[in-house]
C-alpha cells in the first residue's frame, strides 16, 4: 500500500505556470486592497505580509501528515518525534493531520486531539485515480469529505466544529466544485494549492479572483467565495532546483547533516526574506526508505528549536494569525485543554464491496462499515 501511495505522490510533482483550467461561470472580480480589507476577513493573494514592515513578523512552519494513523505510527514515529517538543514560548508545538479513513484508527486520533495537534479531513475512499477527483462533482464531494467529518466526529469522539480544514487526495482540485462543496460542510481553508518556491504566498481569501500560480492538471477555482480560505503550499526547491511539494518528493540525500541543512536552508529562504507561513507535507513512510531520514529530521527540529522567532504550528494557528496577526513579541501558541473522551472498540466490519475492513473505535461497533452513503451508520 505505501509504493502504490509512494508512487501516485511521486507523480503529482507539481509543473506550475502553465495556463488556468477552469470551470464555466462568473469569475471572480480582481482583488485590490482597498475593497478587501482584514476588518471584513478579506485579504488579497500577496506575498506581502499583513504587519508593517517595522514589526517582527513570527515564522510560522506546518508539520501537516496525510496518511491513515494507526498505531504503529502514533507509537514509532509522532510520539517519539513530536509530543516532547515546545515552541519559544514555552507551550507545545503544533501539527495537522488530514485524516483518510479506511484502516484508520481512531482511538489514536483522538489522541492526537486530546495533545494539542488539529485533525483536518482527507476524504472517505482515498481513491487513487487523480480523474476521480478532477472531475468530481459537489454531491461525490460533500459525501467524501463531510462523510469523513462525520466519521471523525462519530468515531474519534473530535468535535465538529474543530475539523475546519481540507487537503484533497493526490493535491487535486475540481475547481469550484470543491470550495462550494466544502463550504456547504462547515469547512474554513483548504490547503491543496501548491505554488511555485519563487512565488510564496501569505494564506488568502477567495472573496476575489486568486493570483496564484495553478499546478499542470488541476482544476483551480476563480469564483467568488466569500470567506474561505486558502492556505498555499509554497514548494521546497529539491537536487537540480527541481521544485517539490513535499519533504519525500525532494529527493534529498546525503548523511544526516547534510539533509538537516538543506531543511534548513528551505525554511532559511522564507525566514530572511517575506516570512510566509511554511506548509511541509510530512509522510512517515519516507522514514523507512530514506537512509538517515529520521536523524536528519530530529536534528531539523533541534535546530529549529534554537530559534526564538520559528514556531511550529497547526494550520488553524495559522490561520488565527492572519485574522489577527501580531508581531514576534505578541504571539503566543497556547491550546485550550482538550478532553474529548475515548473508550477503544475493535471493530471487525465489512464494507459494501465484501472486503472485511479493522478499526478501532471511541463508540461502540456499528452494524455496518461506516462508507460514502452510510457515514455514520445510522
Amino acid at each position: 500500500m505505501r509504493l502504490i501511495i509512494t508512487l501516485v505522490i511521486l507523480c503529482r510533482i507539481a509543473v506550475l505556470a502553465v495556463p488556468r483550467v477552469y470551470e464555466n461561470g462568473k469569475e471572480a472580480d480582481e482583488c485590490t486592497t482597498d475593497v478587501c480589507k482584514a476588518s471584513n476577513g478579506c485579504r488579497c493573494s500577496s506575498s506581502t505580509g499583513p504587519l508593517e514592515l517595522n514589526e517582527l513578523t513570527p515564522q510560522l512552519i506546518s508539520l501537516t501528515f496525510e496518511e491513515i494513523v494507526t498505531d504503529d505510527l502514533f507509537n514509532n514515529f509522532w510520539q517519539p518525534l513530536l509530543f516532547n517538543r515546545v515552541n519559544p514560548d514555552g507551550y507545545p508545538i503544533g501539527a495537522t493531520f488530514f485524516v483518510p479513513h479506511e484502516y484508520t484508527d481512531y482511538k489514536r486520533v483522538n489522541d492526537l486531539y486530546n495533545h494539542g495537534f488539529e485533525i483536518g479531513v482527507k476524504s472517505i475512499t482515498m481513491n487513487p485515480l487523480p480523474r476521480y477527483w478532477y472531475d468530481a462533482n459537489e454531491d461525490i464531494l460533500e459525501k467524501e469529505f463531510g462523510g469523513q467529518k462525520k466519521i471523525l466526529n462519530k468515531f474519534g469522539n473530535i468535535p465538529r466544529e474543530h475539523i475546519l480544514g481540507v487537503r484533497t487526495p493526490w493535491l487535486q482540485l475540481a475547481g469550484n466544485s470543491s470550495i462550494r462543496a466544502y463550504q456547504a460542510i462547515g469547512l474554513s481553508y483548504e490547503s491543496s494549492w501548491q505554488t511555485s518556491s519563487d512565488k510564496p504566498l501569505f494564506p488568502y481569501t477567495l472573496d476575489y479572483l486568486s493570483t496564484q500560480q495553478c499546478p499542470l492538471g488541476v482544476k483551480c477555482p476563480n469564483e467568488e467565495f466569500r470567506g474561505f480560505w486558502i492556505l498555499p503550499i509554497n514548494n521546497l526547491l529539491g537536487p537540480d532546483h527541481k521544485e517539490c511539494n513535499a519533504i519525500v518528493t525532494c529527493n534529498i540525500t546525503g548523511t544526516s547533516d547534510e539533509i538537516a541543512e538543506w531543511l534548513i536552508g528551505e525554511i532559511g529562504n522564507i525566514r530572511n526574506s517575506t516570512r510566509e507561513p511554511l506548509t511541509l507535507r510530512m509522510f512517515s513512510y519516507w522514514f523507512d526508505f530514506t537512509e538517515n531520514s529520521r536523524e536528519r529530521f530530529i536534528k531539523f527540529l533541534d535546530k529549529l528549536a534554537s530559534y526564538d522567532d520559528v514556531f511550529l504550528v497547526t494550520q488553524k494557528q495559522v490561520l488565527d494569525w492572519m485574522r489577527n496577526p501580531v508581531p514576534l513579541s505578541d504571539f503566543k501558541t497556547d491550546v485550550s485543554e482538550r478532553n474529548a473522551t475515548c473508550t477503544p472498540y475493535s471493530c471487525t466490519l465489512v464494507k459494501p464491496n465484501g472486503s472485511v475492513r479493522y478499526f478501532k473505535s471511541c463508540v461502540p461497533c456499528p452494524a455496518s462499515y461506516p462508507w460514502l452513503d452510510n457515514p455514520e451508520c445510522n
